[in-house]
């Protein structure tokens, strides 16, 4: 299998590289849109500008693969509302001019989504139930969706995602080591709790308290699994558990056998919330798994697996083991 991966240097991106460069039937091409790879690669890599159709035609025509997974995206939520027009041609022109390429050579194109494409209201949500975004980012999300959905004789599939936390193996420099309004804190909890410092977890206003977190080399497993079946529609390759944000990193300091009183409740940032201000984060996810995991053939990582392969892969690369 010939496998483009948009994003490549991103945190989705580099696991679903990983993971394919360890199956020896794959070749990986990957387009880089912002910084380079900190080591030599050995793959394909092409630069590209991704708000320019063009460019994105040109390119998979040139390399002809059997599957694009487009992980590339903006997760910058105050940078989309203040640059609306350039966030659609990175976000959703892209998402179409990708897609088209891949109709036109017939090859499969796997969307990365988000949870976000929901309110965070429903009290449980599945992959056929109507999206209802509140912010820039799940409309834009929302809208690649239901465009791939419409489209003619178009191979596709979409995999959402959730609270995707873990190590970038392209960009190390660009780890999400600072706590947000959403729900990845996986590497800020970590790097707090093996320091023996106090992990402060925001518990509100406007802050995602609930969601299914999800380990970014278990992400590429699904969305390779989604790339290789032949299924079409949406499907859930988030963490198979859905919890509390005290919870997930109560279980990530216990991952890496730190005690419970390093993590602590405190209201969310001040600065942080001003920053975001009229921006909507949904509150919770709760959503079914059991048809994406029949389909797929596999269930993604509860809270407790996700954490403690989180452990090993965080061993293994700091004692430079797993680059």
């Amino acid at each position: 299998m010939k496998l483009y991966v948009t994003g490549g240097t991103g945190l989705v991106g580099s696991n679903l590289i990983r993971l394919a460069r360890a199956q020896n039937s794959v070749e990986v091409i990957a387009s880089q849109f912002g910084p380079q790879p900190e080591w030599t690669v050995d793959y394909e890599l092409d630069p590209l500008d991704i708000s320019d159709a063009g460019f994105i035609r040109r390119s998979i025509l040139k390399y002809r693969p059997d599957v694009v997974i487009h992980t590339a995206a903006s997760v910058d939520q105050v940078w989309m509302r203040n640059n609306r027009e350039l966030a659609w041609a990175i976000m959703v022109d892209s998402t179409m001019a990708f897609a088209r390429a891949c109709r036109e050579i017939n090859a499969r194109f796997v969307f990365v989504s988000t949870d976000w494409v929901f309110d965070g209201l429903v009290p449980l949500v599945t992959e056929f139930s109507p999206p209802l975004p509140v912010n820039y980012y799940g409309i834009m999300k929302a809208v690649c969706e239901q465009a791939l959905g419409a489209m003619d004789d178009l191979n596709y599939g979409v995999g959402r995602l959730a609270g995707v936390y873990g190590l970038n193996y392209a960009v190390p420099a660009l780890l999400r080591r600072e706590q947000s309004l959403g729900f990845e804190m996986g590497v800020f909890v970590a790097e707090q709790v093996t320091r023996g410092r106090v992990a402060e977890i925001w518990t509100g206003p406007n802050t995602n308290m609930q969601a299914h977190p999800t380990l970014a080399s278990d992400s590429a497993n699904m969305l390779l699994r989604l790339a290789r079946n032949d299924a079409t529609g949406i499907f859930h390759c988030f963490g198979s558990e859905s919890t509390g944000r005290l919870d997930f990193a109560r279980a990530v300091a216990s991952a890496f056998d730190a005690e419970s009183n390093l993590i602590a409740a405190v209201p969310t940032d001040a600065k942080a919330l001003e920053v975001h201000a009229g921006i909507q984060i949904p509150f919770r996810t709760c959503a079914s798994v059991e048809h994406s995991s029949a389909v797929l053939g596999r269930r993604a990582l509860n809270v407790a697996e996700g954490t403690a392969a989180f452990r090993e892969e965080w061993d293994a690369f700091h004692d430079g083991r797993g680059s």
